[in-house]
């Protein structure tokens, strides 16, 4: 068997806060530990119930927060930007069992959940998918679905948990922490979190085959609604793209794979455009 893990750090055990999240801050090196032993959790746990290679894509920030050096010799991990299918690159590498998300967090729209937001926090206010409100989990089930690997479990805070499940169904979930709001939150401890994202693997591994992949079918509209104008302006010059308001551009692809290179493609040329 193989699987296919995408990690972020914002639902990882014990971040609650932008310091966490940042490689200058000031407990970024713990926070990637965490993330790291959260991934080798759910990986150990895959390798014992019987899978033989694992793809793990960091998905946080720089794309380079996990330690190589302490996951197992079964994995292959995808590293740094950019890459056409953002946070779920590596899936496209052969058939894959089934996918799982660790460490993720609510959408820019959710009303709580740790670090709430939706790719770039500071650009984006919302992403739809045929006038549907996706967070990242809710786009990474997508292209998991279109390439015949839907998800099987996922990890993070309540919030998350909730909203994702509410997204793509009654997958197995590791609720690592409870969000009092944006940047507070009652927290397991890490091992109790790792011994709990292990149990949550096996169980959506045993459960695996109930988990049937959907994929959206094509044309599929994707609206991104910025934080500010210009970059709207900007990619409305393009006749692939069409500006519906001053903050929101469409894009209508084939597949999910063509959506995501254009999300990627709208979020990277100039992500510093105000």
């Amino acid at each position: 068997m193989r699987f296919y893990i995408s990690a972020d750090i914002e639902g990882i055990v014990g971040v609650v806060n932008r310091p966490e999240t940042k490689t200058d801050g000031f407990d970024w090196q713990r926070a990637r530990m965490w993330m790291t032993d959260s991934v080798v959790a759910a990986c150990e746990a895959a390798i014992d119930a019987g899978a033989t290679e694992l793809v793990v894509s960091d998905s946080h920030g720089t794309g380079m927060n996990i330690v190589i050096d302490r996951l197992p010799r079964q994995v292959q991990l995808v590293r740094s930007w950019p890459r056409p299918l953002g946070m779920m690159q590596g899936i496209e590498v052969g058939k894959f069992d089934g996918s799982m998300l660790i460490g993720y967090h609510t959408g820019s729209t959710h009303m709580t959940g740790i670090l709430g937001h939706s790719f770039m926090g500071l650009m984006v206010r919302e992403v739809k998918l045929n006038g549907r409100t996706v967070s990242e989990g809710g786009f990474s089930a997508e292209v998991a679905n279109h390439y015949g690997a839907p998800i099987i479990m996922i990890s993070g805070d309540d919030a998350f948990c909730e909203e994702t499940q509410g997204l793509i169904g009654n997958v197995e979930a590791a609720v690592v922490k409870w969000a009092y709001g944006t940047l507070s939150a009652r927290s397991m401890v890490p091992e109790a979190a790792y011994a709990l994202i292990r149990d949550k693997v096996r169980a959506g591994i045993a459960r695996r085959k109930e988990y049937k992949a959907k994929a959206l079918k094509g044309p599929i509209e994707l609206d991104v609604t910025m934080k500010h104008r210009l970059p709207v302006e900007y990619l409305d010059y393009l006749k692939c793209f069409k500006r519906t308001d001053a903050y929101t551009i469409r894009y209508v692809g084939d597949d999910m794979e063509d959506v995501s290179k254009a999300l990627m493609f709208m979020l990277m040329y100039n992500p510093s455009s105000p």
